[in-house]
């Protein structure tokens, strides 16, 4: 007989896999089918955890649409996790520097589970932006140049793990694969930086470094996406060396004095 104890701890761990769900789905909302699809949970028992979450807070639904949102408690609950890591207030002057200097577009992103969340951007004045993730948007860690850097600063063990959880979810994003990750990880510890070349948004490029404190504890990623004419060897190295130098500035600040 399955003890209480594993019967929560099983539901616990549903209905995080329903909020990550939906909030994949960004503004547009998820539909049930759509949710039941990517936790693997049979269509009855995921209506009835999404309409507990939804008396909850954590979710909303539309009422003329069958599409859920993330609830206003999570926005809430979110904020109070903020204040206490700090890890989007920290890094805000660095983020003003990068644009600065390269007048495109950068991202903040941390480790969330198995996912990597964009938590601030600083939008570039570059005329052509490549504004591919908005702050709150999460991927599966791999996907996209900071979530990439915060993958490969993993442990060899924690990287597999990673892939294994996440390889039914990376059927929506066509460029890539468990095999194409690991591949990624290896190029990406091998060259000090991440990159992505058009593999989310074609025509698009993007660089990215680990937040590593003072423990060798990942805090989050720093990135820049540009159009890959900004984009050539040269500059991208350039890249790397702001991205770095303001990586270590954020660690200082995280580790304190």
């Amino acid at each position: 007989m399955e003890s209480s104890g594993s019967s929560g701890h099983q539901g616990i761990e549903r209905s995080l896999a329903l909020l990550r769900a939906v909030a994949a789905e960004g503004r547009g909302g998820a539909r049930l089918g759509d949710v039941a699809a990517q936790t693997g949970l049979s269509r009855s028992t995921a209506h009835r955890l999404l309409t507990h979450l939804v008396a909850a807070g954590l979710l909303e639904q539309d009422p003329d649409a069958p599409h859920y949102h993330l609830g206003f408690e999570i926005y809430a609950l979110g904020r109070r996790a903020a204040e206490r890591h700090g890890v989007p207030e920290l890094a805000r002057a660095s983020l003003v520097r990068l644009e600065e200097r390269s007048e495109d577009t950068v991202y903040l992103s941390i480790r969330s589970g198995d996912d990597a969340l964009c938590t601030a951007r600083q939008e570039g004045r570059y005329p052509i932006k490549t504004l591919t993730l908005s702050v709150g948007d999460r991927r599966p860690l791999g996907v996209g140049a900071g979530s990439l850097a915060v993958l490969a600063a993993l442990p060899d063990e924690e990287v597999e793990r990673v892939i294994a959880a996440n390889a039914g979810r990376l059927r929506a994003f066509p460029g890539f694969s468990a095999a194409t990750l690991r591949a990624l990880v290896e190029r990406t510890r091998a060259e000090g930086c991440a990159t992505n070349p058009g593999l989310v948004l074609p025509g698009m490029m993007a660089v990215g470094v680990p937040i590593r404190t003072h423990g060798e504890r990942v805090a989050g990623a720093l990135s820049i996406a540009a159009i890959e004419g900004r984009m050539q060897p040269e500059r991208r190295a350039q890249l790397v060396t702001w991205l770095q130098e303001e990586a270590a500035a954020i660690a200082r600040r995280l580790d304190g004095p």
